[in-house]
């Protein structure tokens, strides 16, 4: 059985400190960060790819989902990065991530 799933809406600095640093969290809260952090830093680090196939399984977003599906992932604006699962619904959007230290892209000093 496929579950249904809302989309998560996620703002970064939500799970992070004043110096960017990852707050107390309970453990639920912990996995889906973990979960995150994972799509932010294999998206970041290949911006210019279309489509990311994030090396995460579906049901590592949380205890007691049973889905196996795959994450893809891509920013599709500048600062938004989209993912969703290959098999079931979820799906959801990570915006202010930029700058924090997830966050690969290759800068250049101009």
């Amino acid at each position: 059985m496929i579950e249904k799933s809302m989309t998560l809406k996620a703002d970064f600095r939500h799970f992070l400190d004043d110096e960017g640093n990852e707050l107390a969290l309970t453990e639920q809260a912990k996995t889906v960060f973990k979960f995150l952090t994972k799509i932010v830093s294999s998206v970041s680090a290949h911006l210019e790819q279309p489509l990311i196939d994030v090396d995460l399984k579906c049901s590592t977003r949380g205890d007691g989902l049973s889905c196996e599906g795959r994450i893809e992932a891509k920013c599709i604006e500048t600062a938004v990065i989209e993912w969703h699962c290959d098999t079931c619904e979820a799906s959801g959007t990570i915006f202010n991530w930029q700058g924090s230290m997830w966050d690969k892209q290759k800068h250049t000093i101009h």
